[in-house]
């Protein structure tokens, strides 16, 4: 008796800006009438991946050698319609976008919605979808041909593509052989940014890779990020804002070194022809404070200028325990920032057996 098995191939998954392809893979769809039997014991023998590269798209075609070592195996096939992660893809276009033949013959193909209704996975998007049968031991070539409009960063001539092989990794045993080939079209050698894995060859305005008897990960997936020749955005470049921490200017954008539970508040300037704060900041300016800082100079005020002696609690527990009232209205107590303690005329903590304790501070 065959073994019936549902053999999904997962060509691309494609994000809003970023055209993106993937290997084909045993990974189901969750189609109501669809689901896994066993798992496969077809190998993907070698597979050849060529794409020709635009400024505004790319033409993907794969070529999979495949071979089952088991049992006779009846399979559905299907590869995700990426019509649904393109807005500018109409419905029309899916014959001139999708083609597929199996040992040079062309296959018909369907269209089948997957996922779970309201999983809000991407699963639940429609998928072409084919009948195949392997025999036991038999070999068969898989050509598979798709195009997208190309990967792009916002208000940015930067562009994108992505070939994951890691999406093969679920099939019997590893992958005999990949290769990876990339044709620059229109697109000159010198606006290619970068291209990972390293072990890529450049020959003029060919970019190719390849790998032998691998089990894929994502360490293999092929990303190569390139300027486009087309000024399509024409303004101004973003510039970063400037930022400071506890008052200090950061030297750079990395804030790794502050942890979201020591902020106390983080406060946005921006730069306008109306508002020119600051003039040597045209990216505008940051201003994150820890709550150590504000701590620490509520702390000085309270010991400065109140009468009695007052230990304050950590933040938190102040937070909890206390409330702040500025020329009697109540502020949060990352205010203490603007003040300085020469405008403070009166500074008193009134406790309170029913509510929180009153920080009250008069300005002169």
């Amino acid at each position: 008796m065959k073994t019936t098995k549902i053999i999904l191939a997962i060509l691309a998954l494609i994000c809003l800006q970023t055209s993106l392809f993937a290997d084909i893979a045993p990974n189901p769809i969750k189609a109501k009438s669809i689901s896994p039997k066993a798992a496969t014991s077809i190998r993907m023998e070698s597979e050849r991946v060529e794409i020709d590269l635009y400024n505004d798209s790319s033409v993907v075609t794969c070529v999979f050698y495949m071979r089952n070592l088991g049992e006779p195996e009846k399979l559905q096939i299907g590869f995700p319609d990426m019509r649904f992660y393109h807005f500018s893809m109409e419905k029309h276009q899916n014959g001139d976008r999708f083609a597929v033949k199996e040992n040079g013959k062309t296959i018909a193909f369907t269209s089948a919605s997957g996922g779970a209704e309201g999983s809000g996975s991407p699963d639940e998007k429609d998928w072409y979808l084919w009948n195949s049968e392997f025999e036991k031991g038999e070999s068969k070539t898989i050509e598979v041909q798709y195009s997208l409009p190309c990967g792009m960063r916002y208000k940015s001539n930067e562009r994108f593509f992505t070939y994951l092989l890691s999406t093969g990794a679920g099939w019997e045993g590893t992958i005999g052989k990949a290769e990876i080939i990339v044709n620059l079209k229109d697109i000159e050698q010198d606006s290619v940014l970068s291209q990972t894995p390293a072990n890529c060859e450049i020959s003029g305005k060919q970019f190719s890779w390849t790998f032998t008897d691998f089990e894929p990960t994502e360490n293999n997936d092929i990303k190569i990020s390139y300027n486009t020749n087309k000024n399509v955005y024409k303004g101004p470049k973003p510039i970063n804002p400037t930022i400071f921490i506890d008052g200090v200017k950061a030297d750079s954008l990395d804030l790794n070194t502050v942890q979201p539970n020591d902020i106390a508040c983080i406060q946005v300037f921006k730069t306008t022809a109306e508002n020119n704060l600051f003039p040597e900041s045209p990216g505008g300016v940051v201003k994150i404070y820890s709550k150590v800082y504000v701590w620490t100079k509520l702390d000085k005020m309270v010991k400065a200028k109140s009468k009695k002696k007052i230990n304050l609690p950590d933040y938190d527990a102040l937070k909890e325990n206390y409330s702040l009232f500025v020329d009697d209205n109540e502020v949060d107590f990352s205010e203490v920032i603007g003040i300085k303690e020469e405008f403070i005329a009166k500074l008193e903590v009134i406790k309170s057996r029913k509510s929180k304790r009153k920080i009250m501070i008069g300005l002169r």
